[in-house]
């Protein structure tokens, strides 16, 4: 997921887990809803939190405590996937910049020519 116009991942991920929650109300649950409308990303993570709100509302209904292979298991399936995402951007950021490389190497692409403030 990426920051849009400025706004902080983690403020996304506040404001749409508050949504998936119940915990917004007026302007706030309708600008929550917009986005999840508008951005396929979003959406999953609201779905991605309401079946983990689901998911501990039956555990603790059910006081049944998970076991600990179960418990780490999810933690080191949260930190690979966090490790896969972190890479997958790293990797396409630094795959772009050799391509544009490669294009401006081989004069691919018109070098736009910019006048510095000096004379006509």
């Amino acid at each position: 997921m990426t920051p849009v116009a400025g706004v902080d991942r983690w403020e996304v991920l506040e404001k749409i887990g508050a949504y998936a929650a119940g915990e917004l109300e007026g302007e706030d649950a309708r600008e929550a809803e917009q986005q999840i409308f508008d951005r396929p990303d979003y959406r999953r993570l609201a779905e991605s939190y309401a079946r983990m709100l689901v998911m501990l509302s039956t555990l603790a209904s059910e006081e049944v405590e998970a076991p600990e292979v179960v418990i780490s298991y999810a933690i080191r399936r949260a930190y690979v996937s966090a490790f896969l995402r972190q890479a997958e951007t790293f990797i396409g950021a630094l795959g772009r910049s050799y391509l544009d490389a490669l294009i401006y190497y081989f004069g691919l692409r018109p070098v736009r020519r910019e006048s510095y403030g000096g004379g006509t």
